[in-house]
């Protein structure tokens, strides 16, 4: 306790490592109330509860389960959770995003967004499309989403057409915290009033997959890029620091437009390696470059003849590179997205604490440690 006392007397506050966030509570603690005997106590009995808390949960103490509801409204998929603890009791938070039912790796999201409810005790609902990136839709989630009032909302700009969205909610006094897409510009997502983003940074991720399939395949080469969601925010950034690579690397490269929808990603991957034999890399903005991969050996190609990069750890993925026709993945850690806002939410309305950033990272995975995380992938939480 005295450790944490001396802790918070130090921080005064948790600042985003790109801009001072505003304080979203209507009623602030003064700088005397906060540094008052009282509010230190109270503070860091938080703190321990919380810390307390994680590790009971992931011990296995926590043996009261989530009640979980599911049920279809209009063209939205709504989960609810309320949760078996005490900390954010009373809380209720909202995810608005824009992947669609087949999109399996937001269900690692939503399974983070579950347990971080359970873990305080708050109640969540994930508001999903029907069909990947369906704006309006998500559009129309937002703006029902505002009007229901909640504590807080979790959103990824997918669309900057979101952002008046998000100043909206944060003029109705509504914090609002960015996660798994953040804007291209992050000042704009901050002046729209965007308090945090926990994300990956995906112009430098798609850098950062390039740069390091770029092992396994010559320059002077030509790639092809899969786009799954073209025009969204997130493929676009990704593809930038894929393309910039390749540029510097002396690499020819070309996009192919094809979606989730793995039966229409193969014909159409079919087709452009059938017509490009030349192609010494496979790259994919989303999780179906594998798809290449089993294209690939029906045309009778061997493993690592096309290095094939991807992102996220869904059983394609983790298939693809035990096979060896993935070479590479980047695991972005979609569990972290779902769960950190639920405590950076809880933390804010209950202490009064500011959001901060949180970079989910860029994790190398590849046949030297896929069998590690596998079963974790399997379960959700990579």
């Amino acid at each position: 306790m005295l450790l944490l006392l001396r802790s918070v007397r130090r921080d005064k506050s948790v600042r985003s490592k790109k801009e001072n966030h505003p304080d979203t509570l209507s009623n602030k603690l003064t700088r005397r109330e906060a540094l008052s005997t009282g509010a230190k106590i109270g503070i860091a009995a938080g703190v321990a509860a919380v810390v307390a808390g994680v590790g009971g949960y992931f011990g296995g103490l926590a043996s009261v389960p989530a009640k979980e509801v599911v049920k279809t409204i209009k063209e939205t998929v709504t989960q609810t959770v309320g949760g078996a603890g005490i900390f954010g009791k009373g809380y209720r938070f909202s995810y608005v995003t824009h992947g669609g039912e087949e999109n399996v790796f937001w269900n690692s999201v939503m399974l983070g967004m579950k347990e971080a409810a359970q873990l305080v005790g708050a109640d969540a609902v994930m508001l999903r499309p029907k069909k990947e990136g369906d704006l309006a839709q998500e559009s129309a989630n937002f703006e029902s989403t505002i009007a229901e009032r909640p504590d807080g909302i979790v959103v990824p700009i997918a669309y900057l057409e979101l952002l008046p969205l998000v100043k909206k909610a944060t003029d109705a006094g509504i914090p609002v915290i960015v996660h798994n897409i953040d804007a291209p510009n992050a000042e704009d997502r901050i002046k729209a009033g965007g308090l945090s983003f926990i994300g990956q940074d995906l112009d430098f991720a798609g850098y950062f997959l390039a740069k390091t399939l770029s092992k396994y395949f010559k320059p002077g080469g030509h790639a092809l890029i899969l786009i799954e969601g073209p025009g969204q925010v997130w493929a676009e950034e990704r593809a930038k620091g894929i393309i910039q690579f390749l540029k510097e690397y002396n690499t020819t490269y070309e996009r192919l437009d094809v979606g989730f929808d793995l039966a229409l990603v193969e014909s159409r991957t079919s087709a452009y390696l059938q017509a490009n034999p030349q192609t010494t890399a496979v790259f994919s903005v989303g999780y179906t470059a594998p798809i290449a991969g089993k294209v690939l050996q029906s045309m009778g190609r061997k493993p690592g003849e096309v290095a094939i990069g991807t992102f996220d750890l869904v059983p394609l993925v983790i298939d693809g590179i035990k096979s060896g026709y993935t070479t590479i993945a980047i695991d972005q850690q979609p569990y972290l997205q779902g769960f950190l806002p639920i405590i950076q939410l809880t933390l804010m309305k209950k202490y009064g604490l500011s959001a901060w950033d949180v970079n989910t990272g860029n994790a190398i995975v590849d046949q030297s440690n896929v069998s590690k995380v596998e079963e974790l992938s399997k379960k959700g939480y990579r």
